[in-house]
């Protein structure tokens, strides 16, 4: 008997209801899913666009043949995530010396002596994780956990995710019944875990050993990393999609497009100036609009005592 395939996906793509593009979390888990998809498929196009359905929903778009069944696109990326902490390009950043920079020009001097593409990758990483490790005060505004503990943190959601979070949190309403401690990552606005906020004292709060994360959207969300690449210019830090230097004026402002884009075009959008405005006008309204931005949302980079969290998005445009 033979086995019966599922239909063809629709044109308008192959939705992901488990990720709310107004979320940061689950925007940035969003990216991860093209990026990985664009280099899994190398053969085939694929684009990613957003679908109003009371939140704004990922549809992904793949050009060249079927579109993937929900366990297909699942398998892909599952076989295309890398498991081990010391095989992922996130682990230069535990091997360069903060203290000077010699480690790190050295580096950088052997990237320029070696076109192969796992050095053009991890170059791409480098230069969102580490601009200027010569200069410890110029990082990326997306590491919102302590230099000290954000390499633990992002070894323990790259080797402890397994096909089950990926599921949970591309196909369902998040449940958050991950445990946070030890591999919060602070992108998801639920984890402002102030005095006032809670029952428990934030440290040593029994309650991140049992749940409150969601990691399969952590462990997707750092697959997109490299789309926000951070360069010093003169005595600041710029990096595409922020604007401010300060704890007190730090901003997140990304946008949402009903087209169907590729990753190099979604790469480009990110990085529009016209979205660091403090409030968005008729006329740059219409402009975003021409270049198919659907919405606009924008978190604040806040400060809980010394750990940074984004706050819940605010839709300004």
């Amino acid at each position: 008997m033979t086995q019966q395939r599922d239909p063809p996906v629709p044109d308008d793509g192959f939705l992901l209801p488990g990720l709310d593009g107004s979320n940061p979390l689950g925007f940035l888990a969003a990216l991860g899913i093209l990026r990985l998809l664009t280099h899994a498929w190398p053969n085939r196009v694929t684009r990613m666009g957003w679908k109003s359905s009371h939140v704004w929903l990922p549809r992904v778009c793949i050009d060249g043949g079927l579109s993937p069944t929900a366990d297909e696109l699942l398998e892909t990326v599952e076989n295309h995530l890398i498991k081990g902490f010391d095989q992922h390009p996130v682990s230069l950043l535990g091997k360069l010396d903060f203290e000077n920079g010699q480690s790190f020009r050295q580096w950088l001097a052997h990237q320029v002596d070696d076109s192969s593409r796992t050095s053009h990758a991890s170059s791409d990483w480098l230069a969102a994780l580490a601009s200027d490790p010569a200069s410890p005060d110029v990082i990326n505004p997306l590491q919102t956990v302590r230099r000290d503990y954000f390499q633990g943190n992002l070894k323990s959601v790259i080797e402890t995710t397994r096909t089950s979070h990926l599921r949970r949190c591309l196909f369902a309403a998040w449940d958050y019944a991950d445990a946070l401690d030890n591999q919060s990552l602070h992108w998801d606005p639920s984890e402002d875990r102030r005095h006032a906020l809670q029952w428990n004292k934030p440290s040593g709060d029994p309650d991140r050993k049992r749940s409150g994360g969601m990691l399969g959207a952590n462990r997707l969300a750092i697959e997109a990393i490299p789309l926000f690449v951070s360069f010093r210019e003169g005595s600041v830090r710029r990096t595409a999609g922020f604007s401010g230097n300060r704890s007190t004026d730090t901003r997140w402002t990304w946008p949402i497009w009903d087209a169907a884009l590729d990753l190099s075009s979604v790469t480009t959008l990110l990085s529009l100036a016209d979205l660091q405005a403090p409030t968005i006008s008729p006329i740059v309204r219409r402009n975003l609009q021409q270049r198919g931005v659907a919405a606009v949302f924008r978190s604040d980079r806040i400060l809980v005592q010394k750990t940074p969290n984004f706050t819940p998005a605010r839709l300004i445009a």
